[in-house]
């Protein structure tokens, strides 16, 4: 078979190797997608060879220069790193054969469709080693296990089913099937790190709802989500059509659209409502959102996770009323904190940054806010001071962050889920509420200005007010950044007016209490 690697760099590294030993062996998701005429650029390989990884990874490393890790000294695998001029680094990781000949290396495998080699030879082209059917399988559109112990020797495994099962629209074997939904429960025994890289693997892919059900279906939910397992069959009020569990997947499947629509970098022409409402911002807003967090996870990615958090909190919160007719009201008061609150404990869990965990407990808590303000304002629009509290508050106060924007397409995607209809009710009216909150984050006289371009700052109190440092240097900066936001104030000479004036208020306040 005709195969060799599609950066030069790579093939370089390929070459060098078979200076060293002969035959070397490509494994792992290249020879599927080689298969499957995937011909995307391949910055990472998985090697094999027969023996003595460690000292041949560094021989080739020195030889070319690229940068060499003992990955695994114990299980002889190494891994090797080029990082070029421009771009993402190159990365090969080389392990020895694990049993003997690489027929047994394969068998020990997760799942036919990875237990495929090319074996290079020098010279020569690439010859396909398939000794559990996988290029069948592969054809027949079917995940099947190598072997049942190859399941039961790695519980990650399981979960990586679901992973294969939604990114190459694969039907799962029954065998399989079963085995999963067997050892469901040892998913436990995986690093809580191993399980968050599979789970925002699996999610960052187009089909998170489809994911989500699917891991239901497998045991897998109670396991590694349980917070959402516990929201299957919890009953909501109109106008809310299903319980919270399908609410929560339908919100997801609303994010995820929002992401795509965010990712693509020129779009068709857009063609849904909400896509035309916020077109004018979609630049500021994919400058927000593509860019990496810890771990190299992109913020857009984090749009799913939200939605997925953002009613677990709904069992625990709830309460009924009986209403005159007979019938029952559902009310989840507060399930937002609690929904934070949970989402904050499971991302602890999964060893996620703290920046991160706190970015999603934020999003999370204030989800509610755009849907409220929407209410509070109906008949006309949002103030400009709402809307500074808005973003201050969704903020906790830090410069430069704009977390109020996550919350916004995270209320996007949670307003169209609510209703059964394809075009929510007021739908135009809610988008333009959304539209105008951007442009206030966005636009140079909104909220930007208050944080990068105040009119007074805590120095500037001090000195005209002749007071020391304190808490109520804060109170009136607060007081003075909300009368900026609002226009209330324009000038320095006017905020320091304000402040003295709210000085002379809390004295006057003070002697009454004191009489």
């Amino acid at each position: 078979m005709h195969w060799k690697p599609t950066i030069p760099a790579m093939q370089a590294l390929i070459e060098a190797m078979l200076d060293e030993v002969n035959p070397v062996y490509v494994v792992g998701g290249v020879v599927r997608d080689a298969l499957l005429g995937n011909e995307k650029k391949q910055t990472d390989l998985d090697l094999v060879i027969e023996r003595d990884a460690l000292s041949v990874a560094r021989r080739v490393a020195d030889r070319l220069g690229w940068a060499y890790y003992p990955l695994d000294a114990t299980r002889d695998v190494a891994r090797l790193v080029f990082t070029a001029t421009r771009g993402e680094p190159y990365v090969c990781d080389i392990a020895s054969l694990r049993g003997v000949g690489i027929e047994n290396d394969l068998r020990a495998r997760d799942f036919t469709i990875n237990a495929m080699a090319f074996a290079i030879r020098k010279p020569g082209e690439a010859e396909l080693i398939d000794v559990t059917g996988g290029q069948a399988d592969l054809e027949a559109g079917v995940l099947r296990r190598t072997t049942p112990m190859g399941l039961a020797e790695d519980p990650l495994r399981l979960l990586r089913a679901v992973r294969f099962l939604i990114q190459f629209d694969l039907t799962l074997e029954p065998q399989t099937g079963e085995q999963i939904r067997r050892l469901a429960a040892t998913i436990k025994l995986a690093s809580p790190e191993r399980l968050r890289d599979e789970l925002w693997k699996i999610l960052t892919l187009p089909r998170p709802a489809k994911a989500i059900t699917t891991m239901d279906s497998l045991n897998l939910l109670d396991y590694t989500l349980p917070e959402l397992s516990a929201t299957i069959g919890v009953e909501q009020s109109f106008p809310h059509y299903t319980d919270v569990y399908d609410h929560t997947l339908a919100v997801m499947e609303r994010a995820a659209e929002v992401r795509a629509w965010l990712q693509t970098p020129a779009p068709d022409p857009a063609r849904t409502m909400w896509q035309k409402m916020l077109d004018p911002w979609r630049t500021q807003l994919r400058q927000h959102f593509l860019q990496p967090m810890a771990g190299g996870r992109q913020r857009v990615d984090w749009l799913i996770w939200h939605a997925l958090f953002h009613d677990v909190g709904k069992p625990a919160t709830r309460t009924q009323e009986l209403q005159p007719d007979g019938s029952v009201r559902y009310r989840f008061f507060g399930h937002e904190e609690v929904s934070a609150r949970m989402a904050a404990e499971r991302l602890t869990f999964l060893r996620f940054s703290r920046g991160e965990i706190e970015r999603c407990r934020t999003v999370v808590a204030a989800h509610m806010r755009p849907h409220h303000l929407d209410a509070s304002f109906q008949d006309r629009q949002v103030s400009r001071r709402a809307m500074y509290r808005f973003f201050r508050d969704v903020n906790a106060g830090q410069p430069g962050r704009l977390d109020g924007v996550d919350v916004l397409m995270l209320a996007v995607a949670d307003y169209q889920a609510i209703y059964e209809a394809a075009v929510p009710p007021r739908w135009d009216e809610y988008l333009e509420h959304v539209a105008r909150m951007l442009d206030y984050a966005f636009s140079e006289d909104g909220w930007r200005r208050t944080q990068i371009a105040p009119l007074v700052d805590g120095h500037d109190l001090m000195q005209a007010l002749d007071l020391p440092p304190g808490p109520e240097i804060g109170r009136l900066m607060k007081i003075v950044l909300e009368a900026q936001a609002a226009g209330d104030v324009t000038t320095q000479a006017e905020a320091l007016a304000l402040a003295k004036r709210r000085v002379e208020d809390k004295i006057e306040g003070e002697a009454k209490i004191e009489d």
